[in-house]
């Protein structure tokens, strides 16, 4: 009986769907848009977030101290402090080995480095970068350092830029779910509106209201379920097409994995399958009951 009551429900939907298949093309098409553009800016707002929490890492302070000041006890005690999440002795020759990369073929300068009189330095990274120019500031009124360094408009930039994207990143997406809603909810209604003749037929033979918006609700949940897994075909195209590549050449920046895929992939189907139901329902609530 579940077996021929499911034949004969997809049989109405497929019916109805092509008796108003303008209508219902519109409403997958819409939701498709709409869904695609929540998937590719959910995977861009991963990617944007690692490349984000790379660059945070990147900015750090340095501390040059006096030579006689012993630059390790310095450097546990600046660890001890609230404001500083890590802190790392880096010597001349440390230093140099990771500036090397941008002296190829230029070995000549490096080596004019390697002959000055550079002292150590400490590398601080804080656990609240807002608060760098702070206590660069306090830094800089010890005796016992030299100099301190840190980029402070880089800094001030990631900063704002990662709050830019926390700040509208979901708020982008809520925007597309609601504008495929009322677009598949104005489809809905003007297929409604076709066939209510054909609600009326029903109800008057015997139908119960919940049964003949059932059928409704199914037919918007298959829409939306067709919309969907295009868009998340769409999805998977843009990773393999554009981020996975980017990924490749930026490991240490860009770190997608395929579970996180395939979960956005899997979160554009049920988010596309349940606005069209949902606008079925919301369009079907009065029209069945007054028919």
């Amino acid at each position: 009986m579940s077996n021929q009551r499911a034949m004969y429900m997809l049989r109405d939907a497929r019916e109805g769907i092509m008796r108003n298949l303008g209508a219902a093309t519109s409403a997958a098409l819409l939701i498709f848009v709409a869904m695609a553009f929540c998937g590719i800016l959910l995977l861009v707002r991963l990617g944007v977030g690692d490349l984000m929490h790379y660059l945070e890492s990147q900015v750090t302070m340095k501390v040059y101290l006096d030579p006689s000041v012993d630059t390790e006890a310095v450097a546990k005690i600046l660890q001890n402090n609230s404001y500083v999440k890590t802190a790392e002795v880096e010597t001349k020759e440390q230093m140099l080995e990771r500036l090397s990369f941008f002296f190829t073929g230029r070995e000549h300068l490096l080596l004019s480095f390697q002959e000055s009189d550079i002292p150590d330095a400490i590398r601080l990274e804080l656990a609240d970068k807002s608060q760098m120019g702070l206590f660069a500031e306090q830094l800089g009124g010890m005796k016992e350092i030299i100099k301190v360094v840190y980029p402070q408009q880089f800094a001030e930039t990631i900063l704002k830029w990662s709050e830019q994207i926390n700040q509208y990143g979901l708020l982008l997406l809520v925007l597309f779910v609601l504008l495929a809603f009322g677009m598949v909810f104005i489809a809905m209604s003007l297929a409604l509106y076709q066939r209510r003749q054909e609600i009326r037929v029903r109800l008057l033979i015997g139908a119960k209201p919940a049964q003949v918006r059932g059928q409704f609700l199914f037919e918007g949940w298959l829409i939306g379920l067709i919309g969907s897994l295009l868009a998340a075909i769409v999805v998977y195209l843009f990773f393999t097409g554009l981020l996975a590549p980017l990924q490749q050449q930026f490991p240490f920046a860009l770190q997608f994995s395929m579970n996180g895929v395939y979960f956005t992939m899997l979160a554009v189907v049920v988010a596309g399958s349940l606005v069209g139901l949902a606008a079925s329902y919301v369009s079907t609530r009065k029209l069945i009951d007054h028919a």
